[in-house]
């Protein structure tokens, strides 16, 4: 028997009814409904919450996101007023603004590049602590200064390495183009150009001008693009036409450098005055600075000795005090003084001359400068007519009323030997600049001259006050003639064909309370020409050191070169029958 596998049919499946087959695919397909609803919510709140977040923006804070845009695009900057310039009485130059630049950044983007900074610094010249700490300054700020004053080209190159932050603005720098000639007349500005010395400081408002304000768009690194808005003008500063002859001021301070290097001094002051007209055309004091190089400049060198150190003006006051004695009406030039042996006690002092003049007359005293017969006269003459003669030529109030001036004093004076000594010109104190004014009485027909710094008009006359009579003047002029020439103390004072007066001066410096026996002050103050005065002149060297220290020695030839000069700059004629 035999047998066959047969192969087994599969039993066919029975279809199943629709509802089940669609019930079996939701199952495997899906999930719960719960779940699809809560995705469908979650999708829709997004969108909500999008559009809340759109209307929000556009409606509530859209104040709050344009200011927070154009502070971080639109600034407001300070357009600086450029200072007026300063010009002598011929219009040149004296002093000026240049622009420049401040280089400016904004602590947030540019300090967190330091690796950056390195470039910055060796063309600046500023170190990478420096930085560090300008940037510690500024905090969390929007703004700090990293170099002020940096001239255009640096400035550029800085910009062009394109660090974050780094912005320019436009600043001015004073300029002084005949530094340090007349540098402590003009004194300087600080770094914002406000005057801090001199005429810079006295004539301030005049000089300065108003600064104005615009808004200007800004890139992203915080340049300046584009002009939005002038919001105030700029108002420049108002320029000064002094009185200064920068000429005569150069000629002076060529003159008097020489002086105080032939004696060994330690400085020295030049001052001269226009007559009638009050102006001061210059101003002199050694040692000096150079304002447009602000480490030149020292306590020492910094102080204008004219206007501010007080001294004692020894011989140079004598012809106040005879022209005090010829205006009390008991005195004349022939009254005689007997002067032997040179010498007279009082009070236990010894007041002495350098000879045995003998009888001088009142005009001889002064001409010979004694001491001797200049205390006899103080003794018999009241000490209110010697002090009312110095109050009035202006001693002990300021001559111009400038920065830092000393305005000197006239103590009363009761004892017999304060009395003497004052008349030769020891107990009282005043400025150089005093001192010279004083001397426009005796340029003048007796009036004191009130200064000025600002050119006058041709022709111009200054007011003043009257001090002596016409009279007076005319017997002190003869009189301070001879006392500049050969017979007087001052030989080497006369100007070649021209009739000059003045007077010398020869002080023992008072240190720590005490006269110092070998220490000198020499002093010299002039009228030019003699006839028709048109300068009065002071040269005053201190501490000089050589052998030679008297007032006619040392100061007078000063006045001399100085004066000469003068009458050919001003095309003076010489005087007739010289």
């Amino acid at each position: 028997m035999i047998l066959r596998w047969r192969k087994r049919r599969p039993t066919p499946r029975r279809a199943k009814p629709p509802q089940a087959r669609a019930h079996n695919r939701r199952v495997v397909q899906g999930s719960p409904p719960w779940r699809v609803h809560m995705l469908l919510g979650l999708v829709l709140l997004g969108f909500i919450g999008l559009g809340w977040q759109v209307v929000d923006l556009q409606l509530k804070q859209q104040r709050l996101l344009q200011s927070e845009g154009q502070a971080r695009h639109v600034r407001v900057l300070t357009v600086p007023a450029e200072r007026g310039r300063i010009f002598d009485r011929n219009g040149h130059i004296l002093s000026n603004s240049t622009p420049v630049y401040a280089l400016t950044a904004d602590p947030r983007t540019f300090c967190p590049e330091r690796a950056r900074w390195p470039k910055l610094s060796q063309m600046l010249d500023i170190s990478g602590e420096a930085l560090d700490k300008a940037c510690q300054r500024a905090g969390a700020g929007h703004f700090m200064f990293i170099r002020r004053q940096v001239v255009p080209q640096i400035a550029e190159a800085a910009l062009a390495l394109d660090l974050p932050g780094l912005a320019l603005e436009r600043e001015y720098r004073r300029y002084y183009p005949n530094s340090p000639v007349g540098a402590h007349l003009l004194g300087f500005t600080n770094i914002d150009g406000v005057g801090q010395e001199g005429i810079e400081l006295y004539f301030d408002r005049h000089l300065k001008g108003a600064p104005g304000r615009q808004r200007v768009l800004k890139d992203l690194r915080g340049r300046a693009v584009e002009l939005v808005e002038l919001v105030k003008p700029m108002r420049p500063g108002r320029d000064l036409e002094l009185s200064i002859d920068q000429r005569v001021q150069a000629l002076a301070s060529s003159y008097l450098e020489e002086a105080v290097r032939r004696h060994e001094a330690s400085s020295g002051s030049v001052i001269v005055l226009g007559v009638p007209s009050g102006e001061l055309l210059a101003l002199v004091s050694l040692p000096r600075f150079n304002p447009n190089n602000r480490n030149s400049i020292t306590p020492d060198n910094l102080r204008n000795r004219v206007l501010t150190d007080p001294i004692e003006p020894g011989s140079i006051v004598k012809p106040l005090v005879v022209a005090a004695a010829l205006e009390s009406g008991a005195f004349e030039l022939a009254s005689v003084f007997d002067t032997h042996p040179g010498r007279i006690k009082i009070g236990g002092h010894t007041v002495s001359d350098t000879h045995d003049y003998g009888e001088l007359s009142l005009a001889e005293v002064l001409i010979k400068s004694s001491n001797v017969g200049t205390a006899q006269l103080a003794l018999e003459l009241p000490f209110e007519a010697m002090a009312q003669v110095f109050e009035k030529a202006g001693l002990g109030e300021a001559a111009l009323d400038l920065p830092g001036e000393y305005r000197g004093t006239i103590p009363h004076r009761e004892r017999a030997i304060e009395r003497a000594s004052f008349a030769y010109g020891y107990g009282v104190s005043a400025s150089a600049l005093q001192l010279a004014r004083a001397y426009t009485v005796f340029a003048t027909d007796g009036r004191l001259l009130d200064l000025t710094l600002e050119k006058q008009p041709k022709g111009h006359r200054a007011a003043g006050r009257r001090v002596l009579r016409p009279a007076t003047v005319r017997a002190m002029r003869p009189v301070l003639e001879l006392a500049a020439s050969s017979e007087g103390t001052a030989s080497r004072a006369p100007v070649p064909r021209y009739r000059i007066g003045g007077k010398t001066g020869t002080t023992h410096k008072l240190i720590e309370g005490r006269y110092d026996r070998e220490r000198y002050r020499s002093s010299f103050v002039g009228i030019a020409p003699l006839e028709d005065p048109r300068f009065v002149i002071l040269v005053l060297v201190d501490d000089p050191r050589g052998k030679r220290y008297y007032g006619g020695d040392v100061a007078a030839p000063v006045f001399s070169a100085l004066a000469a000069d003068l009458m050919r700059l001003n095309n003076i004629p010489p005087a007739r029958g010289i």
